[in-house]
């Protein structure tokens, strides 16, 4: 009798390439990747990562434990400010659907939105993504008899893991040709900025960090700057930031 069924997997979703971590029952971790294929004219985005993580689940065995890790290139978020008037569910998801559509406009209605617990005076985060892909992802799981546990965005995955060390101060997750920066202040979400970045180039990146970092700085007390890449050292940022980089959550499997 096959024990795949208490292995545990990953799937880091990327738009250029795709990683499926497998940690086996008994045994070492394995990796395997794919790359994405780009998508064609009238194509959404997403249509060619769901081809590929298709393929690649289907080189699983069936009964596993699925955890799924989007890349933000392929999330939209939104801080949620604390509102006494946006306690309930509804409410919050409400003012959530506004804010993605006064950024995104028509786009916006595609998305599956997905909220943080709600905390007594603090802001929250709400991320979309769009809602065909997720429906594609899940069906995937399903046809392998995978067990799907979670599907998050990468900022979400991130934040997870490093709350604990970041209170007061930022964090930046730095992919290929992407950025997302998030500001902690009193370990709650005060900014989030999350857009392509101008270049994929490491010098030219740390440039725009340090930018965006002077340009939000009034809106978090602290200046340690945790940079989430697997590619390069920690840049050194003029203006007394502190820099530290930390392992990416999928184990630098980043693009």
């Amino acid at each position: 009798m096959s024990l795949s069924w208490l292995d545990r997997l990953t799937l880091f979703i990327h738009p250029q390439r795709l990683v499926l971590e497998r940690q086996a029952w008994r045994g070492a971790r394995s990796r395997q990747s794919t790359d994405v294929a780009s998508h064609a004219a009238g194509e959404a985005d997403w249509q060619p990562v769901l081809a590929a993580a298709e393929v690649l689940l289907k080189t699983t065995g069936e009964g596993a434990a699925l955890r799924i890790i989007v890349a933000d290139h392929l999330v939209r978020y939104a801080v949620l400010p604390w509102s006494e008037m946006l306690t309930g569910k509804a409410a919050r998801l409400d003012m959530a659907r506004a804010l993605l559509r006064n950024t995104l406009g028509e786009r916006a209605a595609a998305l599956d939105i997905a909220l943080d617990r709600p905390a007594f005076g603090k802001s929250g985060v709400a991320a979309g993504i769009d809602r065909q892909l997720l429906v594609g992802l899940r069906a995937a799981a399903k046809a392998r008899r995978l067990r799907l546990s979670s599907v998050q965005p990468r900022l979400i995955a991130e934040l997870a893991v490093q709350r604990t060390q970041l209170n007061d101060g930022w964090l930046a997750c730095v992919d290929s040709g992407w950025m997302t920066l998030a500001g902690i202040r009193d370990g709650e979400i005060a900014s989030l900025r999350n857009h392509r970045a101008r270049t994929a180039e490491p010098a030219i990146l740390a440039g725009e960090l340090g930018g965006l970092l002077a340009a939000e700085s009034a809106t978090v007390n602290g200046k340690k700057v945790l940079i989430s890449t697997s590619a390069g050292a920690a840049p050194k940022l003029a203006g007394g930031w502190e820099t530290t980089l930390v392992t990416p959550v999928a184990g630098g499997a980043h693009a």
